[in-house]
């Protein structure tokens, strides 16, 4: 065999080279899968707008110094998150520190004129006290909401320390006058048995330098608390008390040892409440008697809305002639009663009926200018006690009572709770006015015991006592100097 049938036997034994054949494949239209694009397409689209609705606006804040304020700190308002800082930098000329501030959507109106800004970090110095929450934890932006008819901006210069406070609606603003300033500073509380009921807005030097004034608010609840007869004095936040026991030291608040406090006490016989921007002279030492005082003063909500809906009752004497040594001498009890618009008077029954040692002929009732004699009058109904013991009485007098004397609802008198309630002591001065809180009380059957350490005076004998809650006459009270009491209506 040569070598070329050799070449064509291998030729002939290789393989054939395989060819590709071409098959159209179509798309199978109904594969379960497609969903999957559908659901992502959908989710897109729904992140997207969720991104849109919850990102606020951003907004830039200039400072004078960052104070550490960094990247992911937050803006805060009422102790809210408001919004974050997303970047901080210096200005183009090196001086100022620019804050970008992403606000939250729901805190968009932020964005506005009149808006203020500050860091809020620690701050302890001789004036003043603050932002001791951040020594531990990260410092943050706070804000106070410009107005709401402001336009819109985008850029802001923050305050290097806390906005003066500001009033609450209704709040009594008063000024003080002080020789010192003695160590207050904005936002210094103000005390009433401890307890605070205002603060200081600002202090500064009165404009003829005479003095040191601060101007301060008491909030709307505490106003009735302040009277022209009350005392303030200057508070620091410690005490040192040194006897033969040792000494003692009477610490405050950290906050109120650095910026001071004021505490006021109002006597036990109260004069009228003050109007907006009345002046007190702020002492530096309270007497020991002002500690002691203990008025009773009707404040907060539930006065108010019982100061306009108040009865006003009429001055009340019963006169009689007795025999002393063999003359005749006059006597007389006065005190209070309350006309109804059913034409009665409600009185105790003291008030209208004389000892036995008056003289027959003698006696005589006078109210709102008119005089009756006891035999002319019509007794209508007796309430609380005993039926053989009336305290209680409702009678009509002989004569209509003049056109100008103010009758109070038959409907707003009712008989007593079971258990004793807050209630007010009325007097024809709403001034006058003392509340009592239900605690005061200790009751055995119609007659309800105030507590022994409040002192009324003997004046108010028969003045009507008001259910605090239901501003109706539930009862009239006996003052006494050992003990009072309320005679309850049954």
């Amino acid at each position: 065999m040569n070598i070329e049938s050799e070449a064509n036997e291998k030729y002939v034994a290789q393989p054939a080279i395989p060819s590709a054949v071409v098959v159209p494949v179509h798309a199978d239209r109904s594969s379960k899968w497609w969903w999957i694009t559908a659901f992502s397409a959908l989710a897109s689209v729904a992140l997207f707008f969720y991104s849109r609705q919850t990102i606020g606006e951003p907004i830039v804040i200039e400072f004078l110094d960052g104070y550490g304020i960094k990247p992911e700190d937050r803006l805060k308002h009422h102790g809210i998150d408001v919004g974050q800082v997303e970047k901080v930098e210096l200005s183009a000329e090196l001086e100022k520190v620019l804050v970008h501030v992403r606000l939250q959507r729901n805190a968009s109106t932020l964005a506005r004129e009149g808006t203020q800004f500050w860091i809020v970090r620690p701050t302890f110095s001789i004036d003043s006290v603050g932002g001791l929450e951040t020594i531990l934890g990260a410092k943050y932006l706070a804000v106070a909401p410009g107005p709401s008819s402001g336009p819109k901006a985008s850029r802001f210069v923050g305050l290097e320390s806390p906005p003066v406070a500001s009033a609450k609606d209704g709040s009594l603003e008063i000024l003080l006058d002080s020789g010192t300033r003695g160590g207050l500073s904005n936002g210094a509380p103000i005390l009433y048995r401890g307890y605070k009921i205002g603060n200081v807005l600002q202090v500064g030097l009165a404009t003829d330098a005479r003095s040191v004034r601060a101007r301060c608010a008491i909030e709307p609840e505490y106003r009735d608390l302040v009277r022209t007869n009350t005392k303030f004095w200057n508070r620091s936040g410690w005490r040192l008390n040194i006897g033969l026991t040792g000494i003692k030291l009477d610490a405050d608040s950290m906050a109120q040892v650095v910026s001071g406090g004021i505490e006021m006490a109002t006597p036990d016989t109260p004069e009228p409440a003050v109007n907006m921007g009345h002046r007190f002279v702020l002492y530096e030492e309270v007497k020991p008697e002002w500690t002691q005082w203990q008025p009773s003063i009707g404040h907060g909500e539930l006065w108010n809305s019982l100061e306009n809906r108040l009865p006003q009752p009429q001055r009340m004497a019963l006169r009689w002639q007795e025999r002393s040594y063999g003359f005749r001498v006059n006597r007389q009890l006065t005190g209070w009663c309350l006309p109804l618009d059913d034409g009665s008077i409600l009185c105790l029954k003291e008030q209208l009926v004389a000892p036995d040692s008056a003289l027959g002929g003698s006696v005589s009732i006078e109210i709102a200018g008119l005089s009756w004699v006891p035999t002319s009058i019509q007794w209508i109904a007796d309430s609380g006690s005993a039926p053989q013991d009336p305290r209680i009485i409702r009678f009509r007098p002989a004569n209509q009572l003049p056109d100008d004397v103010a009758l109070w609802s038959s409907k707003y008198v009712a008989a007593a709770p079971s258990t004793p309630c807050s209630v007010v002591l009325v007097s024809d001065d709403p001034n006058s006015s003392v509340a009592l809180d239900s605690g005061r009380f200790a009751p055995d059957g119609v007659i309800w015991s105030i507590d022994s350490s409040i002192v009324l005076s003997s004046d108010l004998l028969g003045v009507p006592v008001i259910r605090a809650e239901s501003n109706e006459v539930i009862g009239l009270l006996v003052p006494n100097s050992k003990a009072s009491m309320v005679v309850l209506l049954k």
